[in-house]
């Protein structure tokens, strides 16, 4: 029972030293990019309730974020600063290298409700 405590503890200190704390600030105005492949854009200001939602968010989850790489489907997609930032609807994913060929870098799990607003401008 001992080595199985060990373990666990040792596998739980291992997971938790994975995650990141990234700070990602948005700009004054965002570009969401919907992926329904006509190359449909929308512009969100500081005022608009979906670009609150997610800068709430973003605040609120510094903490908590996963190693990533690749590229994700589906989705909306917006260019913040030196980041891509991609809401599903599962996680969100941060995305480095966002002028040339964009590549995850960080994303975390999100609950089906989370983020529904933002979600459903891609609907």
């Amino acid at each position: 029972m001992k080595k199985y405590l060990l373990v666990l503890s040792a596998l739980l200190l291992v997971l938790m030293g994975c995650s990141k704390s990234v700070d990602v600030q948005l700009d004054a105005e965002v570009t969401v990019f919907l992926s329904d492949g006509k190359d449909t854009k929308i512009q969100l200001s500081a005022q608009d309730p979906e670009y609150i939602m997610l800068k709430e968010w973003l605040e609120e989850n510094k903490a908590g974020w996963l190693s990533a790489s690749g590229r994700y489907s589906g989705g909306v997609y917006l260019t913040s600063g030196n980041y891509g930032i991609q809401v599903t609807d599962s996680k969100v994913v941060l995305y480095s290298n966002i002028t040339d060929k964009p590549t995850a870098i960080y994303a975390q799990e999100i609950e089906r409700i989370d983020l529904r607003a933002l979600k459903d401008l891609g609907k």
